[in-house]
């Protein structure tokens, strides 16, 4: 900022600037309102301001300093006397007070305020505006609204919208608001300009009162929260896009399933309807076979002949297991399948195990022992538990080698239950296999070995046992046998009621 005397509000001479805010506070003040003001005073005050504020103050003070001077030079008629000098020197410091306190609060404004002539010259401003032209205020009053926006560095196009705001706002009398963009070296910049007129008695505009503010932040703020709405909404409608294609893949999946699933449904009760009656038209012709074959025992043979005719008829019974086991098993499946439970006697269902496959054992120069020490009696279905023996009994021999063991054990247990268990010192079960040993048409060889079975052995085991609220499991080595264990509840000894 230039050197020079102190620093005044811009309000033109130093007699003007005091006439002007002296007064405006003047009527500001208790004390004014208080006591009557002189004649030529109250005339100068106009109707169309309210008391104490900012346009009306810079509107009619002008005239009503000129009034008061002119009334002092005439000698002021209507001046207190010479003893009332000292309610005129109180009067005196009470305008000074109010005319600082006005400089005050003019100055005291941040944001930049200047009011213009009606011929658009420079009439007041704040420090604010001062400073942001880097010059005193007294070298900016008198200058015209363009000489003072080339100072501030306004672009040409700028001022002339300026120029049409504020004469639009002196066209209609009523303050006018407006938004302005300015390029500036440092980037865009944003001003709210509000131009408000001041009008004398006459109604017409005496002073134009013009404050700017800078609303940069806020309007980059502004921008920075479109921007980001606007990225937001993009993001909903990509991902509303994405969602409503993964919908309509899924309602096709869903679809394709529903139709996959309906032809598994009835493939499956084809497979069902083949199956039974493939089982049952088998099983007449085996019957006959069977009868057939245990006419010859009524035969004289011989002693290979007899071995013949009992591995026939073990063949036989195989086949007809086999087929039982299917239908038993659709039948679990369905719950379809009746228990029959009563007591059975372990011991003999063990001897007749081993007498029907002596032939096999022999054979084969297997050793088989049984071991029931006290004697158990459980309570089943005895066909079914029959053939579960049957079935875990014919997989130990047939899967250890010649001069191996088969051993049929039945122990009580301190839970209430009994522990069959099927032990055998054969080829063991692959750890590979042992996860899925139980599942229908699996065997422990897998495909690179020829299959000897149907697979349902197993699976119909798992599912009498567990029909009978038991459980069954397995423990297994390679190249050193394998036992099933069978765990059956509520065993009942021998001669109990």
């Amino acid at each position: 900022m230039p050197a020079g005397p102190p620093r005044a509000s811009g309000l033109g001479s130093a007699a003007g600037l005091a006439a002007l805010l002296a007064l405006a506070g003047l009527l500001a003040s208790p004390a004014a309102q208080a006591a009557p003001l002189p004649s030529p005073v109250a005339l100068a005050m106009p109707a169309s301001f309210p008391a104490g504020s900012l346009a009306g103050s810079l509107a009619w003070a002008p005239a009503l300093a000129l009034c008061l001077l002119a009334w002092l030079a005439a000698g002021g008629a209507g001046a207190p006397a010479s003893g009332d000098n000292g309610d005129f020197a109180k009067l005196t410091e009470i305008i000074k007070a109010s005319r600082n306190k006005l400089k005050a609060v003019f100055d005291a404004i941040s944001d930049p305020v200047c009011s213009f002539t009606p011929d658009f010259k420079v009439e007041s401003l704040n420090m604010a505006l001062a400073e942001m032209a880097e010059r005193h205020p007294r070298e900016l009053v008198g200058l015209t609204g363009h000489e003072l926006m080339n100072i501030l560095g306004v672009a040409p196009d700028l001022q002339e919208k300026c120029t049409g705001y504020f004469r639009e706002a002196m066209t209609k009398k009523s303050p006018l608001w407006n938004l302005v963009q300015a390029d500036t070296h440092s980037g865009t910049r944003y001003y709210e300009i509000t131009a408000t007129p001041a009008l004398d008695s006459g109604n017409e505009v005496s002073l134009l009162i013009v404050q700017v503010r800078d609303v940069t932040i806020f309007k980059r703020m502004e921008q920075t929260v479109r921007e980001y709405s606007q990225s937001l909404e993009t993001m909903v409608a990509e991902r509303t896009r994405d969602l409503t294609a993964a919908q309509d893949q899924l309602k096709e999946e869903k679809e394709r399933l529903a139709l996959a699933n309906t032809e598994l449904v009835r493939l499956d009760r084809l497979r069902q309807d083949l199956t039974s009656m493939v089982v049952h038209d088998m099983k007449g012709p085996l019957a006959e076979l069977m009868g057939n074959l245990d006419l010859l025992r009524y035969e004289q043979l011989s002693e290979t002949q007899t071995e013949v005719l009992d591995l026939a008829l073990m063949g036989a019974e195989d086949l007809l297991r086999m087929i039982m086991n299917l239908l038993d098993i659709s039948r679990l499946e369905e719950n379809r399948l009746a228990l029959r439970p009563q007591p059975v006697d372990f011991r003999g269902l063990c001897e007749k195990l081993v007498a029907k496959f002596r032939t096999v054992a022999r054979l084969k120069n297997l050793e088989v022992t049984t071991t029931d020490g006290q004697a158990m009696v459980l309570v089943a279905d005895p066909d079914l538990l029959y053939r579960v023996m049957q079935n875990l009994f014919t997989n130990a021999i047939n899967h250890t080698p010649e001069g191996g063991r088969v051993s049929l054990s039945a122990q009580g247990q301190v839970d209430g239950g009994v522990l069959l268990q099927v032990e055998d010192t054969g080829t063991g079960i692959p750890e590979r296999f042992r996860s899925q040993i139980f599942r229908k048409f699996t065997q422990a060889g897998g495909q690179d070995r020829p299959r000897t079975s149907t697979g349902l052995g197993l699976t119909f085991c798992k599912m009498v046992v567990e029909a009978h609220g038991g459980r069954i499991w397995f423990d297994s080595q390679e190249g050193k046998g394998t036992t099933f264990k069978v765990w059956l509840p509520v065993p009942s000894p021998v001669g109990a009621a």
